[in-house]
């Protein structure tokens, strides 16, 4: 390697290198992964109780969801959240019956929606907000999220809809009607940032040299003309981290002649691919013994993701040079590692 800086220093300044273009970088959303089990834990409150018991009301689950000495515990059905902050929204299986006499009110799916800071039902058809959310603490472990001790308040809509359903003036908005935890899971990992390194591959820059093709970095990503490595800054994605499906997308980008090649996307998995502005580009070749996921740090290594350019690259850089026409499809142009911190 280090025998032949000097000749990529003077490959660098042949292929004309620079960082210099100046494109705005996409700001930065926060991810959100899917849910896909857990559980969420309802303890009714006991003002809650005692306006149940004045009004003559009995309440117990619907299955799934069973009484158990910690409360009401319903499976997580769905839903997602940005695992950081754990806004979103959390689904959940069975649900609630309230009874009085022949009297019955099922409410069923209920969703805790903590960016909205509020709790809905389903009953029959029609699904509403019957009470608000406030506070709760949030704590990670690894990957995973909980949030606890967040209280339920009814509102208005869903006092009047218990009132009205058991003739009863007991309910009154701002009721507590419980405090809900939840720890649900996901398969997927939420990125939040870090590196993308791409080392160039020297005989495909060679090759762009022949065809007067030159090779820049699109700001923010920065280009070493020493080592030939361009870095690309991760701006987010949602991998599942056992499988790798999924996609990591990045600010900046690279240039190559008058191609400017922005929204790099690594697509992982099934579909292994790198997806720019102006299309799949290139497809990737990768093993997971290279991958090394530390799930109590919460940070993900990739490593020697070898980019091959497709038949689309190949045709789009025919427009630059005949020359880069009769390249065939899978030459390689590098190949990238990935270091990235997950929210």
């Amino acid at each position: 390697m280090h025998t032949r800086l000097g000749w990529h220093g003077r490959l660098a300044v042949a292929l004309g290198l620079t960082a210099s273009l100046a494109v705005a970088a996409p700001a930065m959303a926060a991810s959100t992964v899917k849910l896909s089990g857990g559980t969420t834990t309802i303890r009714i409150a006991g003002s809650a109780a005692k306006a149940l018991r004045s009004a003559g009301v009995t309440m117990s689950p619907s299955k799934p969801a069973q009484a158990t000495g910690a409360g009401i515990l319903l499976p997580v059905s769905g839903g997602s959240i940005d695992p950081a902050t754990a806004k979103g929204t959390i689904s959940q299986k069975g649900g609630l019956v309230l009874k009085k006499g022949r009297t019955k009110l099922s409410l069923g799916n209920l969703v805790l929606n903590t960016s909205k800071g509020t709790l809905s039902a389903k009953s029959g058809k029609t699904s509403v907000a019957i009470a608000s959310l406030s506070g709760g603490k949030v704590a990670r472990r690894g990957f995973a999220t909980t949030v606890s001790g967040v209280k339920v308040k009814l509102n208005k809509t869903g006092a009047g809809a218990l009132n009205t359903s058991f003739a009863t003036r007991a309910f009154k908005a701002g009721l507590v009607l419980a405090t809900a935890s939840s720890a649900p899971t996901s398969k997927q990992v939420a990125i939040a940032r870090g590196t993308t390194s791409i080392h160039i591959d020297p005989t495909a820059a060679r090759t762009l040299i022949g065809a007067g093709a030159s090779v820049g970095a699109i700001a923010p990503a920065t280009l070493d003309t020493t080592t030939l490595t361009l870095s690309l800054p991760i701006t987010g994605g949602v991998l599942n981290p056992d499988t790798l499906d999924g996609q990591i997308t990045h600010g900046g980008g690279l240039s190559i002649g008058s191609f400017q090649l922005t929204s790099v996307a690594l697509n992982l998995g099934s579909t292994k691919t790198l997806s720019t502005s102006l299309g799949t580009l290139a497809d990737l070749q990768y093993s997971t013994m290279a991958t090394n996921i530390d799930a109590a740090k919460r940070t993900i290594a990739i490593g020697d993701i070898s980019i091959n350019l497709n038949s689309t690259a190949i045709a789009a850089l025919g427009a630059i040079s005949p020359s880069l026409a009769a390249l065939p499809a899978g030459t390689p142009i590098g190949a990238a590692d990935v270091a990235a911190a997950a929210r």
